[in-house]
């Protein structure tokens, strides 16, 4: 369960809280091992995973350097396009000037409801003014028969004092206090031949807006099918403006090529873990005239989304790519210690080696204890630190450790060996020989070592 907000603090900090914390998958380690493990497509995937270092450098990356730009959690899809300049630069300038003309082209029309509504009915300005005022007159007399139809209501409206211990002191839990079927009464009413039950000029303005509506739209059915779309832009479209950014950061994080992410892109996409949710393709030429794209739906595999060229020039076409994960695996990189953690558990279990995962101490939650006498902590870090701040992590890292075996000795249980398993691309041996000195103990007594990605599987095949 969350943690209580403090009422105290401002609506803006309490909803930055809250985006933050459901970033996080509240499930724990050993669920999603288990959900790891009966995933067929993800099962078959990790199997590939140890064989196969690209894979790791990018879905071992923290979670904000996977899915976010500067700092910003993004939408968790992945992102392809082609880049117009060297790859691995980095680079603040986002998207192709014809890209940002197709998006604006298509969510302009969203400020324009009224004028949509007008030409998809036929009606003009004075004839729509009329409009409004009937439906705002019926609308007004139906909240009005509703409130006359609730003396509780009514009975709120004329209390001196309102506010919201007295509305639940009379109204409860609206349960037998409010009568809700009044609303479908009195629209039952309004369209009723045989009795009139309701106002007369009310029933008039109903069926003058219904008239008019439907005569609007017959007259002119085909600005009627344009207009839905006007109505309903793709409101997908505009994220492919960070496709370029956020494909830039990636390679930057992981330290792959655009072929090396491309390749693990496609095998995610060959086991069914990623899916297009969405594909646009335009011409850089073209489109700065007369702003144009064309969207493909369906399974597509990344390799083969850059086949495609324009139907006026025949020039190759720009594109770009979101794809959306997997549920397990999303919440298997969503989770505290990431897919990492994930995948060590899967490693194990597979192995038929003996584990407890996420199991708390008297003081302390220990990542994983390896036949009852190994220790490993698993932490994810983000890849833009400096050595100070990578220095400081693994001081703390260490510090928490040792806590850790000193408790578990209390509580009986001897570890022999610790290991802290972390994201980064190498054990930094260098820092270790620093620090060697204030963790002296750890290092003779439990020969303390830094696992990175790539030692995983050599470091479990020890313990066997």
């Amino acid at each position: 369960m969350g943690k209580k907000m403090n009422e105290n603090e401002s609506l803006d900090l309490k909803i930055d809280k809250v985006v933050r914390a459901s970033v996080q998958s509240d499930k724990s380690t050993k669920e999603l091992i288990e959900n790891a493990i009966s995933n067929m497509p993800l099962n078959k995937f990790l199997k590939q995973i140890s064989s196969n270092p690209h894979h790791k450098r990018l879905l071992f990356l923290h979670r904000f350097d996977l899915f976010g730009i500067e700092d910003e959690m993004q939408i968790p899809y992945f992102h392809l396009c082609n880049l117009t300049i060297n790859e691995n630069e980095s680079s603040t300038q986002v998207e192709s000037t014809a890209l940002q003309y197709v998006v604006s082209s298509e969510i302009e029309v969203i400020s324009n409801g009224k004028i949509i509504l007008q030409s998809m009915f036929g009606i003009d300005e004075n004839k729509w003014d009329i409009l409004t005022d009937d439906f705002n007159d019926v609308v007004a007399y139906f909240a009005i028969q509703f409130i006359r139809s609730n003396p509780n209501i009514k009975r709120l409206i004329n209390t001196e004092r309102f506010d919201y211990r007295v509305m639940k002191e009379i109204l409860k839990d609206y349960k037998n206090t409010i009568n809700f079927d009044a609303f479908d009464k009195e629209i039952e009413s309004a369209i009723e031949t045989e009795q009139e039950k309701i106002d007369p000029l009310i029933k008039s303005k109903i069926e003058k807006i219904i008239i008019s509506i439907i005569s609007g739209m017959m007259k002119n059915i085909e600005e009627v099918l344009d207009s839905t779309k006007k109505m309903m832009p793709n409101y997908i479209l505009p994220l492919h403006l960070s496709s370029s950014l956020w494909l830039r950061n990636l390679l930057s994080r992981s330290g792959l090529s655009f072929l090396e992410c491309l390749n693990v892109l496609d095998e995610l996409y060959r086991n069914r873990l990623i899916e297009n949710k969405s594909t646009i393709f335009w011409c850089e030429n073209c489109s700065l005239e007369n702003p144009s794209y064309s969207e493909h739906h369906g399974r597509i595999a990344p390799s083969k989304i850059s086949r495609n060229n324009c139907l006026n020039c025949n020039k190759p076409q720009s594109y770009a790519s979101i794809f959306s994960l997997d549920g397990t695996l999303k919440e298997a990189i969503f989770s505290k210690d990431g897919l990492l953690s994930v995948y060590l558990g899967w490693i194990l279990k597979n192995k038929g080696i003996e584990f407890e995962v996420g199991e708390y101490s008297e003081k302390y939650e220990n990542d994983f204890i390896i036949n009852k006498c190994i220790l490993i902590e698993c932490k994810m870090f983000k890849s833009e630190k400096d050595s100070v701040a990578i220095r400081s992590e693994t001081d703390s890292c260490f510090s928490q450790i040792k806590k850790h075996i000193k408790q578990l000795d209390l509580e009986g249980i001897e570890i022999k060996q610790a290991y802290l398993l972390w994201n980064r691309k190498d054990n930094a041996e260098e820092l270790q020989r620093k620090l060697r000195y204030k963790y002296n103990q750890l290092f003779k007594e439990y020969e303390l070592k830094i696992i990175c990605p790539d030692e995983i599987e050599e470091t479990i095949e020890e313990m066997k």
